[in-house]
């Protein structure tokens, strides 16, 4: 039976370990910012969010308002309501109202993308033991970033940042191989999210928070179009690797030329206080949690309509293609090493192998082509 706590405990391993080396760099970023080791551990506590915890200490540190921070945390963590509402398609009757206000604090990218894609509904002790390892590796991993920064070589925590990808993968491979829809759907959204982020003009205007939702929505609803006109799966597999052509073609042209920096200016030495941190704390762990609690609580009843049963069916895919592509290439600071192992998570997701497999082989490929790249 694998709907049971401990098996939700040993699906999100590979995710705790991906979270341990992300958070870890999050501890570093927050330091810098002039949040002390116990404020850092907070933040990472009460939001688990990588993208929206970066641009919430920004703000904190800049001396930003309420508002700045709220609409912050909205639009950034947007698409974990996207992600709540297909979530909540996925659980039987043990998750009750008062489970879903508890464990939508555990609705993050990777824990959805584990939990929607079970063959079965979900139960509520499932999602708990699912959570469990994310939630302990995102906060000590933060905690050790933020006390023991320096100690650890970039190649290892970089190697380990690139199994959350590998997982991501693990996930989508083996049903496109089962559904052509899914593979077309997916192999859009991987495209589109690539357009948006190296084309200059598109990338400077929309977030990439927002180009994960365009890029994904936009892919489920072709999906959802296609299973209504009963495309052939000829037609479905010219489109998959017309859309896998040309974002080969422009990861390969672009990618290794194009620099990106999350890397933000440190405070002069100043400390940020107690009490103005509190209040910005507060309304950036609430604006998330309701971003996540509220469509997860809310919508609870089964969906009837064919084409809308589909676009959650396929939106979970397509969000996992466009979180993957081309943020991978980047994972490692070396887009040689995240290629090879990406390379890797594709063969091992492809003979179907199990979640952690794949991360970690991804992970190790990583490692070792990193180590090789810095001696050559």
């Amino acid at each position: 039976m694998d709907n049971t706590f401990s098996q939700g405990v040993r699906d999100g391993l590979p995710i705790g370990l991906g979270y341990l080396s992300v958070s870890f760099s999050f501890g570093i970023m927050s330091i810098t910012q002039g949040l002390d080791p116990l404020q850092t551990v907070l933040v990472s506590l009460f939001n688990i969010t990588s993208a929206g915890q970066v641009a919430g200490v920004g703000i904190m540190a800049a001396g930003g308002s309420f508002l700045a921070m709220v609409l912050s945390q909205i639009v950034i963590n947007i698409r974990y309501s996207l992600m709540a509402i297909a979530l909540s398609q996925k659980t039987d009757k043990t998750m009750t109202p008062l489970m879903r206000i508890l464990l939508a604090y555990g609705i993050t990218d990777e824990i959805f993308g584990v939990a929607v894609t079970k063959e079965h509904d979900i139960c509520a002790k499932y999602f708990a033991g699912l959570t469990v390892l994310p939630v302990s590796g995102w906060v000590l991993g933060t905690a050790i970033g933020a006390l023991l920064g320096n100690v650890f070589p970039p190649v290892l925590t970089n190697a380990l940042a690139i199994g959350i990808y590998g997982m991501f993968v693990s996930i989508v491979v083996p049903k496109a191989k089962q559904d052509k829809v899914i593979m077309s759907a997916s192999s859009i959204a991987s495209l589109l999210s690539c357009l948006l982020f190296f084309i200059p003009a598109l990338s400077s205007r929309i977030d990439s928070g927002f180009a994960v939702i365009i890029s994904a929505v936009l892919a489920a609803v072709f999906g959802v179009c296609a299973l209504k006109a009963a495309l052939s799966p000829k037609i479905l597999t010219a489109v998959s690797a017309a859309c896998l052509g040309m974002t080969v073609l422009l990861t390969v042209l672009l990618a290794p030329g194009y620099g990106q920096s999350n890397t933000s200016d440190a405070l002069s030495g100043e400390s940020l206080s107690w009490s103005a941190f509190v209040p910005m704390l507060i309304a950036m762990a609430l604006t998330t949690y309701l971003v996540r609690m509220l469509p997860f609580t809310l919508f609870t009843k089964k969906i009837t309509n064919k084409s809308v049963k589909a676009f959650f069916d396929y939106i979970p895919y397509s969000v996992l293609s466009a979180m993957t592509f081309p943020a991978i290439l980047y994972s490692t600071g070396s887009v040689l090493a995240a290629s090879l192992g990406f390379a890797v998570s594709l063969v091992l997701s492809f003979m179907e192998k199990s979640l952690l497999t794949v991360a970690v082989g991804t992970s190790i490929t990583a490692f070792i082509a990193g180590i090789v790249i810095m001696y050559i």
